[in-house]
């Protein structure tokens, strides 16, 4: 793998992106232009998702035209948010496993972490660390309502990962407990007091900081954190580099949420917002998408940093740690992978048979 040093500045920028694509394998233009951006990572979503095969061998792909490694991310929890549903088996939610007690979500987060193995995937974009208390828009994607029984089931979730050489990202830091409105749509304000954030919604982030390469900053406007006007967390200093870096003291790498979220394209989605992301804070920029903005955006941040000195050096210290996890990535050729696929379904419906077939009411 390339050393930081062997890389050119728009081959360093490139990194900081992590992108998606359309359908089921980019097309013509998308093709060209993340060869010319070189991202650090991809993410899947569920429109590119068609077989077990077509996942594997463009994963394959992806990883063989890159000359640094790519991170391979999908955003998989089971529920709600499942994008192997189709091609394997749905999985329960993490809320329904967490109710059967610690065994079930660890027998949830390894046959995750088996899915992703069997797609070529090194990245999960998971767990969710928010608090499920009550009318939290995420509350379905929650491991319970307490920090510290949030923070002892990601700790399971992120060791199941871990065995399988997944690397896990936690979301979405400083926590989305207080939201109740849903920031693909609008930008959500977060009414919680700085003495809840700290003692409270960022106390799972603090607890497994250490075993996590990445967390995954939210959309979501906390006024008590001190940005008064409607800012999204994913833009703000003060969270990701004052209470994130300095306060939790997380060495790992930072990453946005989806830029084309209505969280932020409500407030104008823009070049210099990726910019403002990266002086932020931030490691990476995601974007689900290879629209003209983006390749305007790396040009951009390109441009800005061939006269900015102190730009080129928050760029350096960025790749310096996405490279450093790179250093984690293994893969392996999936053996046999019809038997796994099959194994897991298998898996998979003895799991859903375990959850009560008739729905109780949460008090978590």
């Amino acid at each position: 793998m390339k050393t930081l040093a062997r890389l050119t500045l728009e081959e360093r920028i490139g990194q900081l992106f992590f992108v998606g694509f359309q359908g089921p394998a980019p097309d013509t233009d998308a093709a060209e232009m993340l060869d010319r951006i070189r991202p650090g990572g991809i993410v899947f979503l569920q429109r590119n998702i068609e077989s077990l095969d077509q996942i594997y061998d463009l994963s394959l792909e992806f990883q063989a035209r890159a000359s640094v490694p790519l991170f391979l991310a999908i955003n998989q929890e089971g529920g709600a948010v499942d994008r192997l549903k189709h091609v394997i088996a749905p999985l329960p939610s993490v809320a329904d496993l967490a109710d059967l007690g610690t065994s079930a979500v660890r027998a949830g987060a390894r046959l995750v972490a088996s899915e992703l193995e069997a797609c070529g995937f090194n990245t999960n974009l998971a767990p969710v660390l928010d608090l499920g208390i009550k009318d939290a828009v995420v509350r379905e994607r929650t491991l319970a309502a307490g920090p510290a029984e949030v923070a002892r089931l990601a700790a399971v979730v992120v060791d199941e990962f871990t065995k399988k050489k997944i690397l896990a990202c936690a979301r979405h830091f400083p926590g989305l407990g207080g939201a109740g409105r849903d920031p693909h749509f609008v930008l959500p304000r977060v009414e919680r007091t700085r003495r809840e954030i700290v003692t409270e919604d960022i106390v799972p982030f603090d607890a497994i900081g250490d075993s996590v390469d990445m967390m995954m900053v939210s959309h979501g406007h906390y006024p008590a954190l001190g940005d008064i006007r409607p800012l999204p967390a994913t833009l703000s200093h003060r969270v990701i580099e004052g209470l994130l870096r300095e306060t939790v003291g997380f060495e790992g790498l930072v990453i946005t949420d989806d830029l084309t979220m209505g969280a932020v394209t409500s407030i104008g989605l823009k070049p210099a917002t990726f910019l403002r992301a990266i002086n932020a804070g931030n490691d990476m920029v995601l974007f689900s998408q290879t629209t003209p903005l983006l390749e305007q955006a790396f040009n951009f941040i390109v441009e800005e940093a061939r006269s900015d000195r102190k730009l080129r050096s928050r760029i350096d210290q960025s790749v310096e740690r996405i490279l450093h996890r790179k250093q984690r990535i293994e893969f392996a050729p999936v053996r046999n992978r019809p038997h796994l696929r099959a194994r897991l379904t298998r898996q998979i419906e003895k799991l859903r048979q375990s959850i009560p077939a008739v729905e109780k009411v949460r008090v978590r």
